[in-house]
């Protein structure tokens, strides 16, 4: 019976150390520490005594080196349970403390950071409310030592909504951009000098100045008219009243002169700027002026054809034609040269562009604008040439009434048209035929 027990003992270790070097998992063996004590003692009983004693120690647990059974009681008697079975501090895959101390400190600094934007907000608010104050009080004791004391002060509104929007608060001290700031800063340079009570420099200038860096064409081409229209010798009428100034016969044919100098320098620019993006087709050549940088125009836009070229050519062009365009450009020089060039095709017409061109305010004599006047209005009207047309109304300022709408499709062209005919109107009352300024304000 012990034999066949022992036989099936070491059968079922044979086995196990089968399936160890097979690398399969070893059967799961539900024994407590008593049963393998037991068995430990019987295989010990059964084992030879010449054998070694490490070997036999660790054949009892089936290990490489083997477990000392006799002592195995004594550590488990000196195993401290109170020790071994305290519960162990979990490992935190989050520093939960952290992350709620760090969430903390974030909200405080951010009501800090509100705090603090608010509050330099506020103040900067106030700041530009005193300072508008401050010169709205300034302003008034100004207008109220120029009133004097018998008289009522100026009362300005201000705009609350300028000093309290937010949007520009936000940009800064200043809702005005780049360009504006530009201008605003050649304003303060001026006072700077009228406060100094230095030599004052031109403000339109200094705009103008400010106006080229822009790049914009539109503001360029407003100030260049400003500075054009404000080139006025004002003479005797220096520090009148602005009514007055404007009511003056010789400012108004001042004014005139510098409106029609800007429209025929602006109409120069465009011709320059046409022929340029044209070049191949202008065929402009190296020999300047205004003659010829008609003709290069009239090659890229040929001009208004008619039934037949009255009074010829001249270059290929119908002369005519270039002598408007010269005249057009305010160049009298360039128009002579046309004038001279075409001889006697012209008829009469030269005797009175000569005096037209020699006299200082651009009129004929009474003699020459009598017979002009009867000329245009005989033949001159009725001709098919409306180039013709359009320069005896400049030169003699025939049929003011007349809009050349056949050539002059701009306002611009229009415009200076008109102010060709505009005359003194002290010396035109009651004479229907010539155009006052008062009455060109009117027909605009």
């Amino acid at each position: 019976m012990n034999d066949s027990e022992g036989f099936t003992d070491l059968l079922q270790a044979e086995q196990l150390t089968a399936d160890m070097d097979s690398g399969t998992d070893l059967p799961h063996v539900e024994r407590n520490l008593q049963q393998i004590l037991e068995a430990g003692q019987r295989l010990l009983t059964r084992t030879p005594a010449s054998q070694d004693n490490t070997d036999v120690q660790a054949s009892i647990l089936l290990g490489s080196k083997g477990f000392v059974l006799p002592r195995i009681s004594e550590r488990l008697e000196g195993l401290r349970t109170a020790t071994t079975f305290e519960p162990l501090e979990p490992v935190r895959d989050t520093d939960i403390q952290g992350f709620l101390r760090n969430e903390r400190e974030n909200a405080l600094l951010a009501v800090i950071e509100q705090t603090r934007k608010n509050t330099f907000e506020e103040v900067d608010h106030r700041q530009w409310e005193c300072m508008e104050n401050e010169w709205e009080r300034e302003k008034q004791k100004i207008l109220s030592s120029l009133l004097g004391s018998g008289q009522e002060t100026f009362e300005f509104q201000q705009e609350p909504e300028l000093l309290t929007s937010d949007h520009e608060l936000v940009r800064g001290r200043s809702s005005l951009d780049s360009i504006e700031i530009a201008f605003a800063r050649q304003v303060f340079v001026y006072n700077e000098h009228v406060i100094e009570n230095g030599i004052l420099p031109s403000l339109v200038d200094m705009f103008k100045e400010v106006a080229s860096k822009t790049g914009d064409q539109n503001i360029i081409d407003l100030w260049q008219l400003v500075q054009c229209m404000t080139e006025i010798p004002l003479g005797h009428m220096f520090g009148s009243q602005p009514v007055n100034i404007r009511k003056d016969r010789q400012i108004q044919t001042h004014f005139v002169n510098k409106a029609k100098l800007y429209l025929q320098q602006s109409y120069i620019r465009y011709l320059e700027t046409t022929i340029t993006s044209n070049l191949r087709q202008a065929q402009l050549g190296g020999i300047p002026g205004t003659y010829h940088l008609v003709l290069s125009y009239l090659k890229i836009k040929p001009p208004v054809t008619a039934r037949s070229s009255e009074d010829g050519e001249l270059d290929g062009q119908p002369v005519w034609a270039v002598l408007f365009f010269c005249l057009r450009c305010g160049d009298l020089r360039a128009a002579k040269h046309v004038v001279d060039r075409a001889g006697n095709q012209l008829g009469e017409f030269p005797t009175y562009f000569s005096e037209y061109a020699n006299s200082a305010d651009h009129r004929l004599g009474p003699g020459n604008d009598t017979k002009i006047k009867l000329h245009y209005r005989r033949i001159v009207k009725n001709c098919s040439d409306p180039y013709k047309r359009a320069v005896y109304c400049v030169v003699g300022r025939c049929d003011w009434a007349e809009n050349h709408t056949e050539i002059l499709d701009k306002i611009d062209d229009y415009l200076w048209m008109k102010l060709s005919h505009v005359h003194d109107h002290t010396n035109s009352e009651g004479n229907h035929e010539q155009l006052t300024l008062p009455v060109s304000e009117d027909t605009l």
